[in-house]
């Protein structure tokens, strides 16, 4: 078998067992637009009294934040999975042939595959309940899935540090809601603190795609370098644990 049938074999393998699973399934159609209308309805209810510093309407704005809420902690407790149920098995993997940067590239393309499928619930949600529509839903689509990316990669390496899904699926949920507060723009922080937190620049993709309709080019590149610091890091997580024989 050459390196690209592996790769797809294991890519196919870690997305059906994904999808195979009923409660992940369920999360996945259920998650984003609970957290869409949940987040759009409790700011909504605050009074337009400059408590907060939102750029459009409380509601807008939560609708988003709830959105990149959502898809962020999805791909986040995705990845925490991956990561567990690699440990081991993708060791064995290894001793039949398997290179580890084909066992690596299995598990982020499925991140990729799976993150943009939450993407797309979320967008799709996002078009059905925000009354002003969505300007640019490709430009949303984007920065929701960077979104999921980040957090996916983030999720490979809490699941090798904390080998545990309810430990972890907690650290990474809360990760995710702590980061939203500052991606938010609800708060007047400094850019020069907020623009390190991982949502920063998807959320604000995101933002100007619903309520500019427009592309934040700006904010592209700093999301891809997130992106490309955590694939790091988890590439160099992963292969200490398959070297490992499945302990960190």
């Amino acid at each position: 078998m050459n390196a690209s049938r592996r790769i797809t074999t294991g890519v196919r393998a870690s997305t059906v067992s994904f999808f195979r699973e009923p409660l992940n399934v369920a999360l996945l159609l259920a998650l984003p637009a609970l957290s869409v209308q949940i987040y759009g309805v409790s700011l909504a209810q605050f009074p337009d009294v400059g408590l907060f510093d939102a750029a459009g309407s409380l509601e807008t704005t939560g609708r988003i934040t709830g959105a990149v809420f959502a898809t962020g902690a999805l791909a986040g407790v995705l990845g925490l999975f991956q990561m567990i149920s690699a440990r081991n098995a993708d060791h064995r993997l290894s001793l039949c042939g398997f290179r580890p940067v084909e066992l690596v590239g299995s598990r982020f393309v499925t991140v990729l595959a799976v993150s943009l499928v939450i993407s797309a619930v979320s967008t799709g949600t996002l078009v059905a309940l925000l009354s002003t529509g969505v300007g640019a839903p490709l430009a949303a689509l984007a920065g929701l899935t960077l979104a999921g990316l980040i957090y996916g990669l983030l999720g490979l390496v809490v699941g090798t540090a904390l080998p545990r899904e309810l430990e972890g699926s907690l650290v990474l949920v809360m990760l995710a809601d702590m980061d939203n507060v500052f991606a938010s723009g609800l708060f007047d922080i400094d850019e020069s603190i907020t623009q390190f937190a991982p949502l920063s620049h998807p959320h604000e993709i995101v933002r100007q795609a619903v309520v500019d309709g427009t592309l934040a080019t700006g904010h592209v590149l700093p999301a891809l370098a997130h992106v490309f610091a955590f694939a790091l890091l988890g590439v160099g997580v992963y292969a200490t644990t398959i070297a490992n024989g499945g302990d960190a």
